[in-house]
């Protein structure tokens, strides 16, 4: 029988490295338009990246296990 979870660990690591791709994607993008739109941009996009941030922080987070 399958470990219970077996994969979490790979399929999570293959999510953050399929992130990190769309994010360098965005970053060139971003990178390539005139300053006064860049600055729009990350206006908009600064909400979801404080998500991302707050998210990954409970991650590493120390757990009750009491």
């Amino acid at each position: 029988m399958p470990e219970p979870y077996a994969d979490t660990l790979a399929t999570v690591a293959a999510g953050r490295t399929a992130l990190v791709a769309r994010l360098r994607t965005i970053a060139a993008r971003v990178e390539a338009l005139p300053l006064d739109t860049a600055a729009e941009v990350l206006v908009l996009l600064e909400p979801a990246a404080a998500v991302f941030e707050r998210n990954a922080a409970l991650e590493r987070a120390p757990r009750d296990h009491g």
